[in-house]
């Protein structure tokens, strides 16, 4: 078997396994609300106040990867539902990327690589889909064309994979911060908003994969249906 098609099955498997973990937690806190009622937006805020972290904007996003901290603006987006939403996945997620504003203040350098992997994941999604089908069509590529094309998915895919721990601490920072404020109301809370958070990490890594990992769904069934 080439090099290129196994890392391609590796890092497809890994991606497969990651987003269906983050999906199956973000599903299941779905349905759980916190009992003060306070959204994404209004903990992220309170994350970074406690933390004495000023000029950092939260805004609301729409679109691709709108969860995201972009420390060179200083800017943190989030999805409407989880800028606006009380549940425990909203908390989950917001808490989460405020851990990244936590890792920027702390000149967590690896910070800045995860940031680039996610925007090269985006940039180059849409024109690796077409190389690999450009070179599927036109047999004068044969089946180099088809490998080169793996190779890019698997490479760009496998850098997310890498930097992953990036994502646990700034999950574990954020966590850090709202045990020692007490900021959860009861126990439920406290492990559910802990399991978003834990989980979200998986969120960013399928950016190339995003089309594979529906195709995935379809055929193979591996990824779960949204509840509710």
């Amino acid at each position: 078997m080439p090099l290129f098609v196994l890392l391609f099955a590796v890092t497809f498997a890994l991606t497969l396994w990651g987003r269906r973990k983050y999906q199956t937690v973000y599903d299941e806190e779905l349905k759980n609300l916190a009992a003060s009622g306070i959204t994404g937006a209004e903990l992220a805020r309170r994350i970074l106040d406690v933390s004495e972290i000023g000029g950092v904007e939260i805004v609301k996003g729409h679109g691709l990867f709108s969860d995201f901290y972009d420390p060179l603006r200083k800017r943190l987006v989030l999805t409407p539902q989880h800028f606006n939403g009380s549940t425990f996945t909203a908390l989950g997620i917001a808490a989460h990327e405020a851990g990244h504003v936590l890792q920027h203040r702390a000149g967590h350098v690896p910070l800045h690589w995860r940031v680039a992997a996610i925007r090269a994941t985006i940039w180059l999604s849409l024109p690796l889909v077409f190389a690999g089908v450009f070179t599927m069509v036109l047999p004068v590529f044969g089946k180099s064309g088809v490998y080169l094309a793996l190779a890019g998915w698997s490479l760009v895919a496998a850098w997310n994979l890498v930097t992953l721990p990036v994502e646990l601490d700034a999950s574990e920072r954020a966590r850090e911060v709202l045990e020692r404020n007490h900021a959860f109301r009861n126990l439920d809370e406290r492990i559910g908003i802990a399991r978003v958070m834990r989980a979200a990490g998986a969120a960013h890594i399928d950016g190339v994969f995003s089309v594979l990992s529906w195709l995935g769904t379809l055929v193979f069934g591996l990824l779960p249906t949204k509840q509710g």
